[in-house]
């Protein structure tokens, strides 16, 4: 698979594909880390943006990473042929990068890629999308749930992403099936009880994990719900019932802070 083949794939907006072939026809072939390196040897995974950093230089609105690790994922795509992964599920994985380019468009109207840090765990067939969630491999020893800002949260949706990901790794990872499944988010907070409605996706999406921790001093929430905005005040945005209810919560005082939580055993 050629470069501009795979940003096609991924549906790269026009302005970051001109940006990618524009350092792509000046750079430097002195990066030779692969995906089979990143497969085994895990620890390059946290490593691989500062090393890229290392041989790209200046990068200010994060190109330079992004075509870099795209060359990795086109060597990413011959491991998933190699283990008959379908490739639906490599360009749903791999259009990890275009969701938050083009999320970042939308909330400072111009493109810069900021996940270099995340990437490597997709590149590495450390993480996977299936359907509406991601599952992330954490060290052979659980596997984490991530909820895409896309992600369809309605009961069925989830719990059939849920059952596809058993499959999947009963196909190409016998045994990680059985793995504990936890996941961290904000969405799992208790607090949200006092802000959603009953019928409401996430509140039913909490039912599915059994709480173990919530850390209350954590403002995370402002990075997903208020895009933009580091700090609370009567300038958080109220586009959404979502954001009016959790703005007013916010500046009364209160915080939702960031749970931990892990997949009931009837559904693990």
């Amino acid at each position: 698979m050629k470069n501009n083949q795979l940003y096609n794939l991924l549906n790269l907006p026009a302005e970051v594909i001109h940006k990618l072939d524009e350092y792509g026809s000046t750079r430097e072939d002195t990066f030779n880390i692969k995906a089979e390196d990143l497969i085994k040897d895990t620890g390059l995974i946290k490593e691989l943006d500062k090393l890229i950093a290392r041989n790209t230089g200046q990068d200010d609105d994060g190109m330079k990473i992004l075509w870099e690790e795209l060359n990795i994922a086109r060597q990413s795509f011959d491991e998933y042929q190699k283990k008959g992964i379908p490739d639906n599920i490599f360009t749903d994985t791999m259009k990890f990068c275009t969701r938050f380019l083009n999320e970042y468009y939308k909330t400072y109207s111009c493109y810069r890629f900021v996940w270099g840090w995340w990437f490597p765990r997709q590149l590495a067939l450390m993480e996977f999308r299936i359907g509406a969630l991601e599952y992330e491999y954490c060290d052979g020893q659980y596997t984490s749930l991530h909820i895409p800002s896309d992600a369809d949260l309605t009961p069925q949706s989830v719990l059939k992403s849920i059952s596809q990901f058993k499959d999947f790794c009963r196909k190409y990872y016998p045994g990680r099936e059985e793995m504990q499944i936890q996941c961290e988010s904000w969405m799992l907070s208790p607090a949200l009880k006092d802000i959603l409605t009953p019928d409401s996706n996430i509140l039913k999406f909490q039912e599915l994990f059994d709480i173990t921790e919530t850390n209350y001093e954590s403002m995370a929430v402002l990075d997903w719900v208020f895009p933009g905005y580091n700090k609370v005040s009567e300038k958080l945005p109220e586009k959404t019932s979502l954001q009016a209810n959790m703005k007013k919560y916010l500046l009364d005082g209160n915080k939702p802070g960031w749970t931990k939580g892990i997949l009931k055993t009837a559904l693990n």
